[in-house]
């Protein structure tokens, strides 16, 4: 059965933070092996710096394996990065516009989720920043989509809510001496 159901469902919001636009893209734009205020590990698979087309692996919680092999990848800040071999969700850098913009796709079970954060200069001294996020199910039937269209819209609320609650503590990881 063709696949006609899968329409995407978008949330945004927009927060001014009290950092320059450099900063703000240094703290949005890194894939740290674990970040603690998502509680999120990552494995960087592409090699390289991190650009468009880099793809990772994201598991949750704080993963400790690390890779040692031939297969070992450096992360793009130096240390090696987790073997992602098996598990976590795929995912890849789909925009990177240093300084602007940067967005990642997530390839869950039952979604796709794309997270894209855009940055613009407000003062020399503060960034606005925009948080979307787009949730496109993998829906077979209409019947199914028109059944969870509200939850993959609140999904889409809800995540973005967090990340901008979040925004203020991954800018102070920054600031964080074992980064």
């Amino acid at each position: 059965m063709r696949d006609t159901a899968s329409h995407p469902q978008r949330a945004s919001a927009v927060r001014e933070v009290a950092y320059p636009v450099e900063h703000v893209w240094q703290a949005m734009a890194t894939l740290l092996p674990y970040c603690s205020v998502c509680d999120v590990s990552v494995s960087v698979i592409s090699p390289g710096q991190l650009r468009a087309g880099t793809e990772f692996r994201a598991f949750p919680g704080r993963r400790t394996e690390r890779a040692d092999g031939p297969d070992a990848t450096p992360a793009a800040d130096g240390p090696v990065a987790m073997r992602a071999a098996d598990g976590g969700m795929p995912g890849e850098i789909i925009d990177w516009s240093p300084q602007r913009s940067v967005a990642t796709r997530l390839e869950a079970g039952s979604e796709t989720v794309v997270v894209r954060v855009e940055m613009s200069t407000a003062t020399p001294d503060t960034t606005m920043v925009t948080i979307s996020v787009e949730v496109t199910p993998h829906l077979r039937s209409r019947i199914a989509a028109a059944m969870s269209r509200s939850s993959y819209v609140r999904m889409a609320r809800r995540t973005v809510e967090g990340e901008i609650e979040k925004l203020p503590a991954h800018l102070a990881l920054l600031e964080e001496p074992e980064r």
